[in-house]
């Protein structure tokens, strides 16, 4: 498991692009777009750039655009940009200035929409 993990530590500064990795872990400064299984922003950390996860936890600074599937935005989160979810968690004290889209599945949606029109009209 410690092999597919990656840290970017307390005062390290990375800018580029993050992939591959199953869990990332940062509490430094980031410039970047990340795609991993699970992506973790610590308290002291800053990110800024889009991610692409199964799952989001933010404790710090965030700047961009989010698409999970499990978003956890926790007391000291400060959030700017957008966050595309399925399931999302805010804790009291979360500051949120962005839009938030939830992931609905609109294949469902339709079919769950046209059922209640049959029904309604019995």
């Amino acid at each position: 498991m410690a092999d597919t993990q990656s840290i970017i530590g307390k005062g390290a500064i990375f800018k580029g692009k993050i992939s591959n990795a199953s869990t990332i872990e940062i509490n430094g400064r980031v410039e970047a777009d990340i795609k991993s299984d699970k992506v973790t922003v610590g308290k002291q950390a800053s990110l800024e750039g889009s991610i692409v996860s199964e799952l989001v936890v933010i404790s710090g600074n965030y700047q961009g655009k989010i698409k999970a599937d499990s978003v956890w935005l926790t007391d000291s989160s400060v959030i700017t940009g957008e966050i595309n979810y399925k399931s999302l968690q805010m804790d009291r004290g979360a500051a949120l200035n962005c839009k938030i889209v939830h992931n609905w599945d609109e294949k469902k949606l339709k079919t769950n929409r046209d059922d209640n029109k049959e029904d309604s009209s019995d």
